[in-house]
């Protein structure tokens, strides 16, 4: 009957093998490893040494099937773990839990699978990456962060050669794209001038030009002087203000002093007058002989600015000077009041005066001598044809004291009228004959003296001056 009952459990434990329960298990009859328990059968009255079984108590995974573990979200890998991932549609493959694909907005940025699409894009859908303070390209970096952001290339002038070629395009953010110039550019509320307000000697509105605007710039200035006295410079950029231009007075020549007045049309005291008050000085006269009280221009009149070639145009006052053209091609008006300007006691010569002038203190007929020569002064005989500079004949003086040109040359106004008239038909007599009188007309006297009514203008008379009572 004992036997019959351990065969008959033996059956059951036989039965149970093909179970799905592992309570109950011969040794090596489940997937896992096992801890087992012997049970002994035993025999009528005896101990227990028949066969044994072996119960589970469960290893790794035990013997309970999960199912797919390769690909089911619920049991990815392993029984019981799911297969989640934020902001992802999950799949998994071989066991690994992967993303299928990002939700709508959701991006994986980091590569990191663990934490599925963890960017959420704040744009609907992804686009060019612009400057506005928002991630459009939904790669999670924003404006100038993102290397993907390309600055507008004319926005900004970068004109090459200038100012502006180092000109940077920066993105503002919500505010978008500005364009920030070098300091050396002139802006208005961020934008280039269009005309330069700074002297710099820089383009500073990048049109290729520097200090255009500025016109004066290059040229002659002065300070404002007046005659000799003025200095003379070059307009440049204004050193202490940007703004402006300045007369650079630094490069010679250096303007001069005041100075006695000298009859050279030029105010060389520095008066803003023009031979004005001119001293004695300015004069070369020379004493009558025989009338010591009366003195006589060395040289035949000249205006003020005349020169070896040209007998000038400016006639306040007449000159005394060698080598300039004699003034000539004026009335009896014109010459008596050139004499007068001179100040004082000056005044045109008397036809008397002239005569003793040339006659000299040996009282010839010509100023050299009584015998005439043909060359020494400048008659028709000469062959010139027209007036010399004053002094140009060496021999053509009268003595002690050299005064040129009192015989030829240019025939001179006197005050001695030879009429009995009254202004403009007044006659006056002419001393000294020109370069188109005979032997007889350039003596130092004649008895048929030469005379002319007083508006006469020609261009060989002129006339000196004499100074006295």
């Amino acid at each position: 009957m004992r036997v019959s009952s351990f065969v008959g459990l033996g059956a059951l434990v036989v039965g149970l093998a093909g179970c799905d329960v592992d309570a109950y298990c011969f040794l090596n009859c489940g997937d896992g490893a096992t801890t087992t328990t012997t049970v002994g059968s035993g025999g009528s009255g005896g101990e227990g040494t028949g066969a044994g079984f072996v119960t589970s108590t469960g290893g790794a995974g035990g013997n309970m099937d999960c199912g797919d573990t390769q690909s089911s979200l619920e049991n990815c890998g392993q029984c019981g773990k799911k297969c989640e991932l934020a902001g992802a549609t999950p799949v998994c493959v071989e066991g690994e839990c992967l993303i299928q694909a990002c939700l709508d907005g959701q991006y994986d940025n980091d590569g990191v699978v663990a934490n599925g699409c963890e960017y959420a894009c704040p744009v609907p859908s992804p686009d060019v990456e612009l400057c506005d303070g928002i991630d459009n390209d939904c790669d999670g970096l924003i404006d100038g962060d993102d290397p993907d952001l390309v600055a507008p290339t004319t926005l900004c002038n970068m004109t090459p050669g200038t100012p502006c070629e180092q000109t940077q395009v920066v993105c503002n953010g919500e505010t978008g794209w500005s364009c920030v110039y070098p300091p050396e550019v002139e802006t208005n509320l961020g934008f280039i001038r269009d005309t330069e307000t700074l002297c710099d000697g820089i383009d500073g509105n990048c049109d290729g030009n520097v200090d255009e605007w500025f016109t004066a710039l290059g040229s002659v200035c002065d300070d404002g002087g007046i005659g000799p006295c003025r200095d003379y410079g070059l307009v440049v950029c204004d050193p202490v203000n940007a703004n402006t231009t300045a007369c650079d007075l630094s490069a010679p020549p250096d303007p001069g002093v005041p100075e006695p007045e000298a009859c050279d049309g030029i105010d060389n005291d520095c008066n803003g007058f023009v031979d004005d008050a001119l001293p004695a000085t300015a004069f070369d006269m020379v004493t009558i002989p025989g009338n010591a009280a009366v003195s006589i221009d060395r040289f035949e009149a000249s205006r003020s600015d005349a020169t070896a070639m040209a007998a000038g145009i400016l006639e306040q006052v007449a000159c005394s000077k060698p080598t300039v053209m004699p003034w000539t091609g004026g009335g009896y008006t014109e010459a008596s009041d050139a004499c007068t300007a001179r100040g004082a006691g000056y005044r045109l010569c008397t036809l008397e005066e002239s005569a003793a002038a040339c006659r000299g203190s040996a009282d010839t007929d010509y100023p050299y001598g009584d015998a005439y020569q043909m060359t020494t002064c400048n008659g028709v005989d000469h062959g010139t044809g027209a007036a010399l500079a004053t002094g140009s004949l060496a021999g053509c003086v009268s003595t002690p004291d050299p005064i040129f040109d009192l015989s030829g040359n240019v025939a001179e106004w006197t005050s001695s009228q030879t009429n009995v008239a009254t202004a403009p038909n007044r006659i006056f007599a002419l001393a000294g004959g020109s370069y188109l009188s005979p032997k007889l007309g350039v003596a130092c006297t004649i008895s048929l003296q030469p005379r002319a009514v007083e508006t006469t203008l020609l261009p060989n008379i002129g006339f000196r001056c004499c100074k006295g009572p």
